[in-house]
């Protein structure tokens, strides 16, 4: 599959080394670099960038025509300047207010509950046994994004519409609490067990 990802960063650079493990193509899209051309090779587009950031992008007339029709990863996760709080919530999630920008691309969130560090772990070859979230509406491209999922040796964990995202981004919140705010470091994140 042509998989293009927007952002090099702490997140977009293992998932790329993973798709590519998998036997993706996969274009990867930095600061300099013109994304329209990456865009309209793919297939599926990973939104590895802050929210602000995305948020900014998809506003481009020329970037949102050429996301039309493709299956969009939402990973953003819409935290304030310090980390320590969400700049959306309740009644909307990030994900939700990229969607809008979006009206005829199907957008999914996954990956935004997994810290950087951990994902850098797993492409470095340490098996990553947190799950990874996936919510969305449009039940085609939920499959998708699950199947790539799975093909990089994560679990996908089907996480209902794209209205969960108001759940699943306060997750990240609470991790980065645990994480730092609490001591835990940066080697953890939730997962779901069935008590038994």
């Amino acid at each position: 599959m042509q998989i293009a990802i927007l952002g090099k960063g702490n997140m977009g650079t293992p998932l790329a080394t993973l798709l590519r493990n998998a036997g993706h193509l996969v274009d990867s899209v930095g600061r300099a670099d013109d994304p329209v051309a990456a865009i309209s090779r793919a297939e599926v587009v990973i939104l590895a960038l802050k929210y602000e950031q995305a948020l900014a992008i998809l506003a481009q007339p020329a970037i949102k025509q050429t996301l039309s029709g493709k299956t969009v990863i939402d990973i953003t996760n819409p935290l304030s300047e310090d980390f320590m709080s969400l700049t959306t919530g309740h009644s909307t999630s990030g994900a939700e207010e990229l969607a809008r920008l979006l009206p005829t691309s199907a957008v999914v969130k996954a990956f935004n509950t997994i810290f950087a560090s951990v994902l850098a772990d797993h492409a470095e070859g340490t098996l990553c046994r947190l799950p990874v979230f996936v919510a969305g509406n449009d039940s085609a491209a939920v499959e998708c994004v699950t199947t790539l999922v799975r093909g990089m040796n994560l679990k996908a964990i089907a996480a209902g519409d794209l209205t969960n995202a108001r759940y699943l981004e306060p997750m990240t919140e609470m991790m980065i609490q645990f994480g730092y705010g609490l001591g835990h470091g940066d080697r953890i994140g939730f997962s779901l067990e069935t008590a038994a």
